[in-house]
């Protein structure tokens, strides 16, 4: 009897402990899609108290958010919110957002680099291309295309008549 006490005990605990990392996920999530969707209304003071002191504050320049930290908010999708590794404090603000949203502008930044190309090469590229065109018209001329038609499509389509001839 008493190990059969034991045991519901344990099972109760375990029970319990699953649960709450359920509920806390759950809750963390609530508390990312408010911040996201007041972020992405304009209301950037409602958003703010979402998160904690210390990462608003670096985030701020003056009474501000800065500009890529509101950039970096409109890329998230809601949809990719609870693949976001994120908790809460003791207070239910959320606690490693700015980490996310510097990881996303770099992320964008290194994306966004634009390929420097040598103009002169494009001009090289184009005179060799005109020069194969060139050379191509000189052997469509030197060369024509031959329409020469195959017996098999005759008597395939009935003209007996052609072929008949050739023998």
């Amino acid at each position: 009897m008493f190990r059969l006490l034991i045991l519901l005990a344990i099972f109760s605990i375990v029970a319990c402990a699953g649960s709450k990392s359920a509920v806390d996920t759950e809750k963390t999530t609530d508390v990312m899609i408010n911040f996201v969707q007041s972020a992405q209304a304009g209301f950037w003071k409602e958003a703010m108290e979402n998160i904690t002191p210390e990462e608003s504050a670096e985030m701020m320049d003056g009474n501000q958010v800065m500009q890529e930290y509101k950039d970096a908010v409109n890329r998230i999708r809601l949809s990719t919110i609870k693949n976001m590794s994120l908790s809460l404090d003791r207070k239910g603000r959320l606690v490693g957002l700015k980490d996310i949203l510097d990881e996303s502008n770099e992320f964008y930044r290194t994306s966004d680099e634009k390929v420097i190309i040598d103009p002169s090469k494009l001009e090289d590229l184009a005179a060799r291309r005109k020069k194969q065109e060139e050379e191509a018209a000189k052997q469509a001329k030197e060369n024509p295309f031959k329409d020469e038609k195959s017996d098999w499509l005759d008597v395939y389509y009935g003209n007996t008549k052609e072929v008949k001839e050739g023998e």
